[in-house]
């Protein structure tokens, strides 16, 4: 799912570069179980939202000097099926607009009988000489902001 949903981004010239980060952090359950829309500027920022004492492998391909990480949480649901689709990340000037897709199970899909936190990591790059950090704005299908973050640094 995750390589299918990059080369979509692809070709649609989106700044966006899925990544993915393990969503069954057990130390985090709390962060997981509400729609979520996370910016980060740093590892620390990371580790400390998601309560981790060790770092993913995954995230030390993050280089927080050329990106930042964005986390996009579901929430928790009742079964499987359920998606986060990241439609487009397009950047402006001062300006990271995120389409984003929370898709449910049609009633007649075969779904895994468990509850589940659906979960997409993405990093978006940093501007070289970038003084201030972008607003990222949240956006579903059909234009409506569901959220507008900046981006969270460390201590």
């Amino acid at each position: 799912m995750l390589s299918g949903l990059g080369n979509f981004l692809a070709r649609r010239n989106s700044v966006g570069r899925l990544l993915p980060l393990p969503a069954d952090m057990e130390c985090c359950t709390k962060v997981l179980e509400q729609r979520g829309f996370f910016v980060f500027g740093d590892k620390q920022s990371f580790m400390e939202t998601y309560g981790l004492q060790s770092e993913p492998e995954t995230l030390s391909a993050v280089d927080f000097d050329k990106s930042y990480l964005v986390g996009i949480h579901q929430g928790l649901c009742p079964t499987g099926g359920y998606r986060v689709h990241v439609q487009d990340v397009i950047r402006y000037k001062d300006l990271v607009e995120i389409t984003v897709d929370f898709e449910e199970p049609a009633p007649d899909d075969m779904v895994t009988l468990a509850m589940t936190t659906p979960t997409a990591f993405l990093t978006v790059p940093r501007p070289a000489g970038e003084h201030k950090p972008p607003v990222f704005r949240f956006r579903s299908a059909d234009g409506t902001i569901l959220a507008e973050r900046i981006p969270e640094f460390g201590k």
